[in-house]
């Protein structure tokens, strides 16, 4: 696995692997400041996370498209994750996962050379499930925008996905 990239390296001169890596290096430590504050929470609670079955988009941006910015489209099915990272006009990776007792349990595998990263995203304490009905409320991943409806290309990328 190569070297993370540098905050003070500039963006332009960052290849396209190093600014997902640097993407997903905010997102996880944007995850884990949380992922003290929802576990405690869901215990305090006896709550577990779900995360309703259905399609999400997630973006460093809240308006989807936006050149540069790193996104997340996924499929949840029982706490099942199948989905794409990329950025528009770009190559993207396929990832899975699972919804897990702090959040989600990813694995990325990059598109290029079939490696595979793990990563972990922090729900926020709102996709914690504390209703009688057993209704979830919509999910929040902490440290990125939700963004709807998905593109004609989000859904290619799922299918894509899918099938790998």
């Amino acid at each position: 696995m190569a070297a993370s990239p540098t905050l003070s390296m500039p963006a332009n001169l960052l290849t396209w692997g190093d600014r997902i890596q640097l993407g997903l290096n905010h997102l996880a430590t944007a995850a884990a400041a949380a992922v003290g504050l929802v576990a405690m929470a869901a215990s305090a609670s006896g709550s577990t996370f779900a995360l309703a079955n259905g399609t999400y988009l997630y973006g460093e941006s809240p308006t989807a498209e936006t050149l540069g910015a790193v996104y997340f489209v996924f499929e949840a099915r029982d706490g099942q994750l199948t989905g794409a990272v990329y950025q528009p006009s770009s190559s993207f990776d396929c990832m899975r996962g699972t919804v897990g007792s702090r959040g989600l349990d990813l694995v990325i595998t990059d598109a290029y050379d079939q490696t595979e990263s793990s990563y972990s995203l922090a729900l926020t304490a709102s996709a914690v499930v504390a209703s009688a009905s057993g209704a979830a409320v919509p999910a929040q991943l902490e440290g990125l925008h939700a963004i709807a409806p998905l593109s004609s290309l989000d859904h290619h990328l799922l299918a894509t996905c899918a099938n790998r």
